[in-house]
């Protein structure tokens, strides 16, 4: 009769996905931004481009997390490690954005070619 016995865990185990997701989602705000400002000789993407993939990686398995999460009845843990990669990603995706913004309006007007300094030499 004990032979047929299964072994049923009393916690849920953690999401893999949500693992992953908080993993990428600190590695996105720490490491990767100083690879990319390393690799910015190579491509001046690379500093930006860096970052945004360690997100774009943690906000996919976030979202894979919380799917399953919502849909094992219970089985499984880690939504509070999802929610937190997905409001760090979103914070990047905002800070980004914004940088963005103003480069691109920086750049749009221009500033530093529209001033002329003139030096007047007294006699």
């Amino acid at each position: 009769m004990m032979e047929n016995a299964h072994v049923v865990s009393a916690t849920p185990e953690f999401s893999t996905p949500a693992i992953f997701s908080l993993i990428f989602a600190v590695l996105a705000w720490t490491v990767l931004p100083f690879m990319g400002m390393l690799m910015a000789t190579m491509s001046p993407v690379n500093m930006f481009g860096m970052p945004l993939t360690g997100s774009v990686i943690a906000s996919v398995c976030a979202w894979i997390a919380q799917r399953r999460i919502r849909r094992s009845g219970g089985t499984l843990r880690g939504a509070g490690l999802a929610k937190a990669a997905r409001i760090m990603t979103i914070t990047q995706y905002v800070l980004f954005a914004i940088v963005l913004l103003f480069g691109g309006l920086s750049l749009w007007t221009n500033p530093v070619l529209e001033h002329h300094v003139t030096v007047s030499i007294p006699r």
